[in-house]
């Protein structure tokens, strides 16, 4: 009879052994789902998903795709190294020197400084690469448009009225903690 019950014993641990591997293996496949870009974006690097809305571009800054259409930002270039990860997934695209696209960077009415529009909210930029002479104090040149030069994205203050293809941009980073400033 010690002998059944020791084979009970046993049985009911290895069903709980399995049951909580079975448990880790779903919250272990979760993480690891959470870490990938929504369909259609591409990841590029490591904490960042991208949709380049190359259809057509678009007439204004003011029909945001990005927002509208694709529940996300436009890009906010962080670092040099997501500059030049950007810049080189655009000509894998075929996009070539010239293109303009739109970024979340906008200025308010009254106030030189650009500002990454994040979801609706002001974000300082710790990253910029400003083409010469830019950003312009010009009024009216309120909106930051990313141009594709020899290798880079290169920074300029247009007129929100500029015809420019969106970049759509996904945070995988749960821990976004940059500081809102507006």
């Amino acid at each position: 009879m010690s002998n059944h019950r020791t084979q009970k014993a046993e049985t009911r641990v290895l069903l709980l052994q399995l049951l909580a591997y079975s448990f880790w293996t779903i919250v272990l496949a979760q993480s690891v789902q959470g870490m990938r870009c929504k369909v259609p974006y591409e990841k590029v690097q490591e904490d960042y998903c991208y949709f380049v809305a190359d259809e057509q571009p678009l007439h204004t800054s003011f029909h945001n795709f990005c927002y509208q259409d694709k529940r996300t930002s436009r890009v906010c270039l962080d670092s040099e190294e997501e500059m030049h990860f950007l810049a080189q997934h655009l000509y894998e695209l075929g996009f070539s020197n010239g293109t303009q696209f739109w970024s979340a960077g906008h200025r308010w009415p009254g106030d030189n400084r650009f500002y990454w529009n994040y979801f609706g909210r002001a974000r300082a930029m710790n990253y910029s690469n400003w083409a010469a002479e830019e950003p312009t104090p010009r009024m009216g040149l309120n909106c930051l448009i990313l141009t594709l030069k020899s290798g880079q994205l290169v920074m300029s203050s247009e007129s929100c009225y500029t015809r420019a293809v969106d970049i759509c941009e996904q945070s995988l980073n749960d821990t976004d903690s940059r500081p809102v400033i507006h």
